[in-house]
């Protein structure tokens, strides 16, 4: 018996035996000149079985397939070779020139060993169904047909007697895919109604815009003529009224009212005024406000000057409550009430210190019977004791005066109280008091 030659692999390229090249030649190569034989050999007769008293053959057993361990390639294409019978194989060798192998003969004389033989179908029955050879591979993308010629080639080599014409197909493994075209866009135009439709809602929406832009220069245009208005001199000051301004700096006072003649009043820069007015010493607090069409109104709360002290340079310094000095003059006002002592040369806007306040609040805190006796207030500024100078009467201003010790500002309230009473009993012939405790010290003259 002959070795089947084992099927070749996937893939394996290196080495393709000469049977397997002869037999695709005999199947899509040029027809060969035919081969004789002699069909009256009886050797032919016994190999079919068809001799006289000659039981046909009994079948080799078949060996189950051995499934190939080696693993398809990652490739989805596939190649199917057809298994090269022996009667091809015979035939191969005698076209390429060697010595056919002849078939194992089986062993005849044994009938009674010779398994039964199932019955072949009918040849009708069997051609009657056209058979097709599919090959797989999902990169073909078409169906291939061979031709007839080669066909006929393949059935005469093969020797197979039947008259059907067979098939090899070669499809793609997605047969039951469907293929449809793109949805193209279709060439047909716009209703014309919908395109009447469509232009009438951009002019509308064209309108609405141009009636919003007409609408916000018509606005600016208004805001930009009665900013115009307002500023040019239709509107222009007149008349500007100062209240309050009795030690406050007129030529200050001038200069600004000079500014503001002819001045729109609707631009009138009235914090600008108003700060320009309180950096005078005079100037607690300054309110300029304006009076629509042509009029300027500036109020002015002045500081209160409560004392006087002279010093170094012999020039004299008006202080408020606060101990500010809010002028300086050569001569001494009469108005306000001195301050004995030896005091600095503080200049105007700036604070002589506490110990002047304190005087000042003194000053301020005199009740009206002690006030008219008063001639004045010795302040020791290094220490902070105070004392006041009274007449012992209202009509006795020429006689020496009463000292009265107070010490510091605390308890000042208190100590006035005791005081007054004392002014109330008389004051003849009392050279000085001691108020600042409880019990007065009289010392007489």
């Amino acid at each position: 018996m002959v070795s089947q030659p084992n099927p070749p692999r996937p893939g394996d390229d290196a080495h393709v035996p000469d049977s397997v090249l002869d037999e695709l030649s005999a199947a899509f190569g040029a027809a060969d000149d035919p081969v004789s034989y002699d069909f009256d050999d009886p050797s032919i007769d016994r190999l079919l079985g068809l001799g006289p008293d000659v039981e046909p053959p009994a079948a080799p057993p078949v060996a189950p397939p051995v499934e190939s361990p080696v693993e398809s390639p990652a490739s989805t294409d596939a190649v199917v070779l057809p298994f090269r019978s022996p009667r091809a194989q015979q035939v191969s060798t005698e076209s390429a020139g060697e010595e056919p192998v002849q078939p194992h003969q089986p062993d005849v004389a044994h009938p009674t060993d010779r398994p039964e033989v199932p019955d072949q179908p009918d040849e009708a029955e069997v051609g009657g169904a056209r058979r097709t050879i599919v090959i797989a591979d999902d990169g073909q993308p078409d169906t291939v047909y061979l031709d007839e010629e080669k066909e006929e080639r393949f059935r005469a080599v093969h020797g197979d007697g039947t008259s059907d014409r067979s098939t090899i197909v070669i499809s793609d493994l997605d047969d039951g895919a469907v293929s449809q075209q793109p949805p193209t866009a279709s060439g047909g135009s716009i209703d014309p109604r919908v395109r009447a439709r469509r232009i009438s809602v951009r002019r509308a929406e064209g309108r609405r815009r141009l009636v919003w832009v007409a609408v916000g220069v018509v606005a600016l245009l208004l805001v930009v003529g009665a900013v115009a208005v307002v500023a040019s001199p239709i509107f222009g000051v007149e008349e500007v009224r100062v209240q309050g301004a009795t030690y406050t700096d007129q030529q200050l006072i001038a200069d600004i009212v000079a500014e503001l003649e002819g001045e729109p009043v609707l631009l009138v820069d009235t914090e600008a005024l108003e700060a320009r007015l309180q950096r005078d010493p005079w100037v607690e607090r300054a309110r300029v406000s304006t009076d629509f069409p042509h009029t300027v109104v500036i109020d002015i709360r002045e500081r209160v000057p409560l004392a006087t002290f002279q010093g170094g340079d012999g020039s004299w310094r008006v202080i408020d409550v606060q101990g500010r000095v809010l002028a300086v003059l050569e001569g001494q006002p009469i108005s306000m009430m001195p301050i004995d002592g030896e005091h600095p040369d503080t200049t105007p806007g700036q604070f002589a210190g506490a110990p002047y306040a304190d005087a000042a609040l003194l000053v301020r805190s005199l009740p009206g019977e002690i006030r008219v006796l008063t001639r004045a207030v010795v302040l020791d500024s290094a220490v902070g004791t105070m004392s006041l100078l009274l007449s012992p009467s209202a009509s006795a201003s020429s006689e020496d005066p009463v000292v009265v010790r107070l010490g510091d500002a605390e308890n000042l309230d208190a100590k006035l109280v005791r005081l007054l009473g004392q002014v109330r009993s008389g004051l003849e012939g009392v050279a000085s008091l001691d108020v600042s405790t409880e019990e007065i010290g009289v010392v007489p003259r």
